[in-house]
């Protein structure tokens, strides 16, 4: 997806939104240093988490501390994405009460949640997340932990230097780049959040009666579910939904198909591609599922219309919903 495509789409949410509520600096400190002393090893350089699944490692001198990952693997220091396990707090979280008690604070669900070392005399390039806004659903929070004025975090041209303690959203779909001309390393936890009504009450109540909620897409609850015959189907999907980077509506473009299937793993629904597992599936009302680890932003409904199954593709930016109906075979419990 372009940069321009994406600014289209956050025209009107701000780029940087100090939230509340401010938390002790001594004691987040105090956390990084025991986290420092004990479990030096783990600092893991960053990675990126892709649609293959392949995890690209920075160059910069950027270190990751994961409290919390996919399935809880404190090797982890992506971000995370669709896939069969979700999000669970790490060990580290048991060297770290008060970073913990800040992830307790945040009312939304967590996604991953790290702390992001940038070290001395690194400078990062221009570049914009892709799908972590809230337009698709996923909220990024800042706490600077160990800050200095020469690390700094630029949107466009705009540097910012955030108080240390205090909490901060920012829009990181937008153009955006880190430096550090200092001599030491600046230290953020970042709180990646599934967006959902409660999110906004952390927003001031000028910035929220300000914001485009057109744009916003609120994840819905997960509701319960007993797997059933009605759900295993199998059916044909269009190559660019297997890839939850794709350009937004482009799995409505007549392309290539992969055959796929909904099937009962272990209790759960599982949806594969090709005959591969790649994500499960959470149930959020009307037989419809968002993939693990995922949002709203792309879902998968089964329906039984007079003994006939379809499946339907859906997917959201902001408010706005894209649909496709295709035909789907029953499949043998």
């Amino acid at each position: 997806m372009s940069a321009g495509t994406i600014a289209d789409a956050q025209a009107g949410i701000p780029d940087v939104v100090r939230l509340t509520p401010n938390f002790d600096v001594d004691s987040l400190v105090r956390d990084v240093q025991a986290l420092r002393a004990e479990q030096a090893a783990d600092w893991k350089l960053q990675k990126t988490f892709v649609t293959d699944d392949h995890l690209v490692e920075t160059e910069l001198d950027w270190h990751i501390m994961p409290l919390r990952s996919t399935g809880g693997d404190k090797a982890r220091t992506d971000p995370g994405g669709p896939g069969l396990v979700s999000f669970a707090d790490t060990s580290h979280t048991k060297l770290a009460p008060h970073l913990h008690a800040v992830m307790r604070a945040i009312p939304s669900p967590l996604r991953s949640v790290r702390l992001m070392a940038l070290g001395p005399d690194t400078y990062g390039p221009d570049h914009f997340d892709n799908k972590y806004a809230l337009t698709w659903g996923i909220a990024r929070l800042h706490v600077p932990v160990i800050t200095l004025p020469e690390a700094k975090l630029f949107f466009g041209q705009t540097p910012y230097v955030w108080e240390a303690g205090s909490l901060w959203f920012g829009n990181f779909a937008r153009t955006h780049r880190i430096e550090n001309s200092g001599r030491s390393h600046r230290v953020h936890f970042v709180l990646d959040v599934q967006v959902t009504e409660a999110l906004f009450d952390l927003f001031p109540p000028e910035v929220r009666a300000e914001l485009p909620f057109d744009k916003i897409m609120v994840n819905r609850d997960e509701q319960p579910l007993r797997p059933s015959a009605l759900h295993q189907v199998a059916f044909e999907v269009p190559k660019s939904f297997t890839d939850w980077e794709e350009a937004d509506g482009e799995f409505l473009i007549d392309q290539p198909t992969v055959p796929s299937e909904i099937r009962v793993q272990d209790g759960r629904l599982v949806l594969h591609y090709d005959g591969a597992p790649y994500a499960g599936l959470v149930h959020i009302g009307d037989n419809e599922f968002r993939f693990q680890g995922w949002t709203d932003e792309r879902t998968v409904q089964v329906v039984d219309d007079g003994g006939q199954r379809r499946v339907v593709l859906r997917t959201r930016v902001g408010k706005q919903v894209r649909t496709l109906a295709l035909p789907a075979t029953p499949q043998s419990v």
